[in-house]
């Protein structure tokens, strides 16, 4: 099969797509309310289509006037390669904290734009050693960087904040 090291990258990409597979799962079991919104003009009952129970399992909040309302992005699993070959693999949790529903639906609509944006600043950033402290990963650049990225996509004024929901480091 290979080096014990490339055993264990196997297993630890495994480990990581289980994790992302059973948080995709809670989400789905905890559905929002059936009902509309209490807040005023915004509906958020269920419309049947495949995109609306997917939209609806990835966002939360907003319920009450003046909530935040939460886009989870999916899992994003990042190898840290340098000059001298991979150093690690770090897995991130993102969440992004949009103004109202409407910029959750611009997120939708844009997250292919959006993934590539956060892909090539947090892999260039991480590789290159600008988004870390060491071999530790500096979270507050991670933030800066990652709400920079996505406000470039979807308006910086439709983001509110960048949240990170879990992190990961693991060395090779």
């Amino acid at each position: 099969m290979g080096s014990p090291a490339k055993r264990f990258l196997i297993l630890a990409m495994l480990l990581a797509v289980f994790v992302a597979v059973e948080t995709r799962t809670a989400r789905a079991e905890d559905p929002p309310p059936a009902s509309a919104s209490p807040v005023a003009g915004v509906d958020t009952s269920k419309s049947g289509s495949k995109d609306a129970d997917k939209k609806d399992q990835d966002v939360s909040g907003g319920h009450f006037a003046g909530d935040p309302v939460y886009v989870h992005l999916a899992p994003m699993i990042l190898p840290v390669i340098t000059d001298t070959g991979a150093e690690q693999i770090v897995t991130l949790q993102i969440a992004i904290e949009v103004k109202d529903f409407d910029a959750a639906d611009s997120v939708h609509t844009n997250m292919p734009r959006v993934m590539d944006a956060l892909m090539r600043v947090l892999y260039g950033g991480l590789g290159n050693g600008n988004l870390r402290n060491g071999q530790l990963v500096d979270v507050d650049k991670i933030k800066t960087s990652a709400t920079s990225a996505v406000g470039e996509v979807i308006g910086a004024d439709n983001i509110r904040n960048v949240l990170i929901e879990a992190i990961a480091q693991r060395r090779l």
